[in-house]
């Protein structure tokens, strides 16, 4: 018995060991359980959007009333994701050069961290949460229930933390086996809390809330309680949660690009949803859902965008170059490929996917025409993806950044020009025509929605000058020479050969 288990045990560690072995079959061993994972988180996102559909008392408002609170949580959540993505970084390269030392001290000061940036963001996001709505436009319709499902969701704020904090850890360790189990026990325990609260006690947007924090909490703890068992040769050292300042800096120096990424691209939706609510809740309702969608279809790309993180991380950290190379090159014919055959499908068969969300015809119709306009851009994410990864793992977030940033300054204004100018154009016709008094209520009474098109536009074009930006950083940048170990260093020329 004590012989099977060593041997599992030798062959656990040969999987999480990304520096060895047959590169594709490496990276997709990794790929799958992360895209599995990913397909029973966004599972339980769509089965949220899928009860309040069917069991809430108006299911387009409520629906609507959810999509619009995403964008303020993903700019208080880049907040924490600066953290995570440093720490993933420093942990894969520390594995890669087989230092476990590091890897415990960079664990415990990422539990650390994390939990301090998860009050900040608790306190903040608890009295901001009304005013950003108003800010924004949310329509009144729907604000109430918004403002509803911000605070509760910000409540539950740390047990988030711990949940994705503790999935980052352990994949940038090689293991994504068991944060896929994880998000398993947490789909099934949300769906069950879902239906609880909705169909059974009509909490409507409070129950969707309610059921996510819950199960974000349940899986986060099953994660430390994993990791605490030493199965990776390190662990988080309870005892003394106090921050390495060495490793503190690097994860904010590493972290801090990946923040401002994060947190450009969640104001950039902060703009974009206050352009959104001028179309009203249907196209709010329509765009919720193409992203419920469209997250089925990014799944593959996304889980081989972290799958090339780590090897990338581990690789570096070993000082192999050529097999850092030979990975990209690899991962990026798969996810094209993946790209290209997922399109297709929901081009063809996206419109019965939306309409199982039980939303108005109009809102329906306004989101098949946006899906099957973004599919024809997927293979440019896919690259991007799978680039944006490779850098990142390398420790060259900066550069990753840059890409994020420059987009979203670019899609922005290009947003306002494609829709929101001629929304306010036909209004202020209507106006001028004497049909309404004032433009707010020639909006009110539908002018000019047909614009709303422009926002997929934006999107899609957003896609495309994205790889733009970030290929030729990955042709002719340094980021091969960003590693933070001893081997990276040596293999960059940057410090003598370590011992082995």
């Amino acid at each position: 018995m004590d012989n099977r288990s060593s041997a599992r045990a030798l062959r656990e560690r040969d999987r999480q060991d990304l520096t060895t072995g047959h590169i594709t079959q490496k990276i997709l061993l990794f790929a799958i359980p992360t895209i599995l994972g990913n397909l029973f988180q966004q599972l339980y996102n769509v089965v949220d959007t899928l009860i309040v559909g069917n069991f809430a008392a108006n299911s387009t408002e409520c629906i609507a009333a959810v999509n619009s609170s995403f964008p303020i949580m993903m700019f208080f959540s880049s907040l924490f994701m600066g953290v995570s993505m440093g720490a993933n970084i420093i942990v894969s390269q520390y594995k890669g050069a087989k230092d476990h030392e590091n890897m415990e001290k960079a664990m415990t000061t990422t539990f650390t961290l994390s939990m301090l940036v998860g009050v900040i963001i608790t306190v903040l996001g608890l009295c901001f949460a009304g005013p950003l709505l108003r800010l924004l436009g949310t329509p009144e319709n729907i604000m109430d229930k918004s403002a509803t499902y911000l605070r509760i969701v910000f409540i539950g704020t740390c047990g988030n933390i711990v949940y994705n904090g503790m999935n980052g850890l352990i994949r940038g360790l090689g293991d994504a086996k068991t944060p896929m189990y994880a998000l398993i026990i947490a789909a099934i325990l949300n769906i069950i809390l879902d239906l609880v609260f909705v169909a059974c006690f009509h909490w409507d947007v409070a129950g969707v809330a309610w059921a996510t924090i819950i199960a974000h909490f349940a899986s986060g703890l099953l994660l430390l309680w994993w990791q605490s068992k030493g199965v990776y040769g390190a662990k988080i050292n309870f005892r003394n949660l106090k921050p390495d300042k060495k490793i503190s800096g690097m994860i904010l120096r590493l972290g801090l690009p990946a923040a401002i990424q994060n947190a450009a691209f969640a104001s950039g939706m902060l703009v974009t949803q206050g352009f959104a609510n001028r179309f009203g809740s249907n196209y709010i309702a329509a765009n919720g859902i193409i992203m419920k969608v469209d997250g089925f279809a990014m799944m593959p790309m996304m889980g081989l965008q972290a799958a090339i993180t780590t090897y990338v991380g581990q690789n570096i950290g070993a000082g192999d170059i050529k097999r850092t190379n030979d990975g990209i090159r690899s991962t990026c014919i798969m996810a094209v490929c993946f790209s290209i055959v997922l399109g297709f499908i929901l081009y063809f068969f996206g419109k019965y996917l939306m309409a199982a969300f039980n939303v108005n015809q109009e809102a329906l119709t306004m989101g098949v025409r946006g899906l099957q306009f973004l599919c024809f851009f997927y293979v440019f994410m896919a690259i991007q993806n799978v680039l944006g990864g490779a850098l990142r793992g390398a420790g060259a977030s900066t550069s990753s950044a840059l890409v994020g940033v420059i987009t979203t300054a670019v899609r922005l204004p290009l947003g306002y020009i494609l829709a929101i100018m001629p929304l306010n154009r036909d209004c202020q016709a209507a106006v001028d025509a004497g049909l309404y008094a004032t433009r707010e209520l020639a909006e009110k009474a539908g002018v000019g929605m047909e614009h709303y098109f422009g926002m997929f536009q934006t999107f899609g074009f957003g896609m495309v000058l994205g790889l733009c930006v970030l290929l030729p950083i990955y042709i002719w940048g340094n980021w091969r020479s960003k590693g933070i170990t001893d081997k990276a260093k040596a293999a960059a020329g940057r410090g003598p050969r370590p011992a082995e």
